[in-house]
């Protein structure tokens, strides 16, 4: 009988060419047994340290080794893979968290995959089915997500479903679901905002909000409604506008802003950066001057917020570092406790808000 190890790319039957590099090839190079050169291209093995894996992987990419996915996925349950639901790959807050996880992942020996959700809690649970005939290592659900309470649970029992099977959930975002979460720091990013605005001498803020319902869009307008009120700023009647997360939809906001009497507000505050760039648009249309006649601030803090003139003033919450540390998360086994990362939002002053003491 003809054993034929599951991690070479080799198949039974098929003379292997030439140039075909195997595990025993790579162990070779890097002068470790077959045995934990396997290991070390697991991005799950445990007991593998860093030096070894590092030596492995440095072979490995130096010989062109590419393991057999289809066999690992028959041998160890998954593929050395990690899945991405993303809400909306165009959003900058998205592309960031993205970003963390692809370096991240690929510095573990992983491949990262993205499906778009939309928003939906529906969609994602159409993408987690459709993720798990694929057996990725790991899933990651990143972004704001809209839907029935019914929905959730099926989102939730689907995911769980898939953890059964071996598989690893981690939430990149908001801490709204029973599984190890890399918390963006939304509501605190939102009240430290506040209290810094404050004390520049801002004290009637408007608010453009998200046209859905989600965990994010509630973390943010809560840390704002709630440093508001502890400092006794204003937030009137017809102050609160709904439009959708984009540019187009900061600037259709301000024209009912507008129409509501904008001029008693001091300062917008846009749920997002693309928002908030929108409503800038907006304000030079209609006359107003941002940062000089009406203060702007943004959120996420992406990058071209200090490109814009003048640029805006936002909030960085770490979005990239959430990213790594959410494929960290699905690399390590979690135990009977759900785990929680959590990240310090910092607030980044610039031209959109200057000084408006005395």
């Amino acid at each position: 009988m003809v054993t034929i190890d599951p991690t070479d790319d080799q198949s039974p039957g098929v003379q292997a060419r030439p140039s075909t590099v195997t595990l025993r090839d790579v162990a070779d190079a890097a002068g470790v047994s077959k045995a934990s050169a396997s290991r070390a291209l697991d991005p799950a093995a445990p007991y593998v340290s860093s030096g070894l894996r590092a030596r492995v992987l440095d072979a490995a990419r130096r010989l062109g080794y590419r393991p057999n996915a289809s066999a690992r996925a028959t041998t160890t349950g998954a593929t050395a893979m990690v899945a991405v639901l993303v809400s909306d790959i165009r959003d900058p807050y998205n592309a960031e968290i993205v970003h963390g996880v692809i370096g991240q992942a690929g510095e573990s020996g992983l491949v990262a995959t993205f499906a778009g959700t939309d928003h939906a809690i529906d969609d994602e649970i159409r993408v987690v089915r459709m993720m798990r005939s694929l057996r990725p290592h790991a899933m990651i659900l990143t972004g704001a997500r809209s839907g029935s309470t019914v929905s959730r649970a099926s989102l939730e029992e689907e995911l769980a479903r898939y953890t059964r099977e071996g598989g690893r959930v981690v939430i990149a975002g908001d801490d709204e679901l029973p599984f190890d979460t890399a918390v963006v720091p939304r509501r605190q990013g939102a009240s430290d905002l506040v209290a810094a605005l404050f004390r520049l001498g801002y004290r009637s803020p408007a608010l453009i909000r998200p046209d859905h319902d989600s965990a994010a869009a509630r973390q943010w307008e809560d840390g704002i409604v709630e440093a508001a009120r502890r400092l006794g700023m204003r937030i009137g009647e017809g102050a609160v506008v709904r439009a959708p997360m984009t540019r187009d939809g900061g600037y259709g906001a301000v024209g009912r802003l507008i129409e509501r009497g904008a001029e008693r507000r001091d300062v917008v505050l846009a749920a997002t950066d693309a928002m908030a760039i929108g409503a800038m648009s907006a304000m030079r249309d209609a006359g107003l001057t941002p940062g000089s006649g009406i203060g702007v601030a943004g959120f996420d803090d992406v990058v071209g917020t200090e490109d814009v003139t003048p640029a805006l003033t936002s909030v960085d919450l770490a979005l990239a570092k959430v990213g790594a540390a959410a494929v960290e998360l699905a690399l390590t086994a979690s135990g009977a406790e759900r785990r929680r990362i959590a990240f310090e939002p910092r607030v980044v002053l610039r031209g959109t808000t200057p000084v408006r003491l005395g």
